[in-house]
């Protein structure tokens, strides 16, 4: 740039040195150059490091097994049903039995007797040990005929009858299912064979009343195939029979008798 009228500043800029000024600026360059570097490297190192940890995870993860969900085998399986281990004498028709076994080793055989609404009509479960906390008389009948699909609409207060197993407990109810039907409900128990009974006998046309009660359940007898401990159960109590329940008596009190006159 020209000065006009000054030519000592002129003089003076014509000798002006650049040079450390463009060193500067070099200086700054590479310091900028190496915080650029250092700050690549860095985050390269992060990325490698994290690397290194996720194939690790990834490597722990394969060595240890999947873990498999298996579904907890039922309490309840069926068993064969025969020969069967018990019958009723004098039933009032064809037995269906079913037996099933619990994973405590306890085993229960239902035997049912006709249909749910049929003039004649009784279902008794048997049970070779107790796999269950016991139960009330009322809650003990209504789980029962739960499983049988029915359900109990009244009940009177329990009492005991006579029979060759000793005191039985039993109440009058009405189970509801396709229909109602007024039925003699019972259940036995000893506790040092752990075997028991319980179950219902029902009637459309006729009263049942406690002596036919009691001689359909002196009318349940144990099959060859009865452990010990049960042989020797059913032996005393056939020594309990009464004569009130014969072969006779057995025979009429589970058949239909007509309700008294008024």
């Amino acid at each position: 740039m020209v000065r006009a009228g000054h030519p000592a500043w002129d003089e003076d800029e014509a000798f002006f040195d650049e040079r450390p000024v463009r060193r500067a600026r070099r200086r700054r360059r590479s310091w900028l150059r190496m915080i650029l570097m250092s700050s690549l490297m860095i985050a390269g190192l992060v990325h490698f490091a994290q690397q290194k940890s996720d194939e690790a995870q990834v490597k722990v993860r394969n060595g240890v097994p999947s873990s498999v969900l298996i579904a907890p085998a039922p309490a309840w399986t069926p068993v064969a049903a025969i020969p069967a281990l018990y019958s009723v004498e004098g039933a009032p028709g064809p037995l269906v039995i079913e037996a099933r076994r619990h994973t405590s080793g306890a085993r229960e055989d239902m035997l049912t007797m006709g249909r749910f609404g049929d003039p004649r009509y009784a279902r008794l479960t048997l049970v070779q040990g107790s796999p269950e906390p016991a139960h009330s008389f009322f809650v003990d009948i209504a789980r029962r005929a739960a499983q049988a699909g029915l359900a109990v609409a009244r009940n009177s207060q329990s009492r005991a009858i006579a029979t060759k197993f000793g005191p039985v407990e039993a109440a009058s109810m009405t189970l509801v299912g396709t229909s109602e039907q007024e039925c003699q409900a019972f259940r036995f128990s000893e506790t040092a064979s752990g075997f028991g009974f319980q179950g219902w006998m029902c009637g459309t046309e006729a009263v049942i009343d406690d002596a036919q009660l009691a001689c359909f359940i002196d009318g349940i007898t144990l099959g060859p195939a009865g452990s010990p401990s049960l042989k020797a159960l059913f032996s005393r109590a056939e020594r309990s029979r009464t004569e009130a329940c014969g072969a006779a008596s057995r025979t009429a009190a589970i058949s239909v008798r007509p309700p008294p006159r008024p």
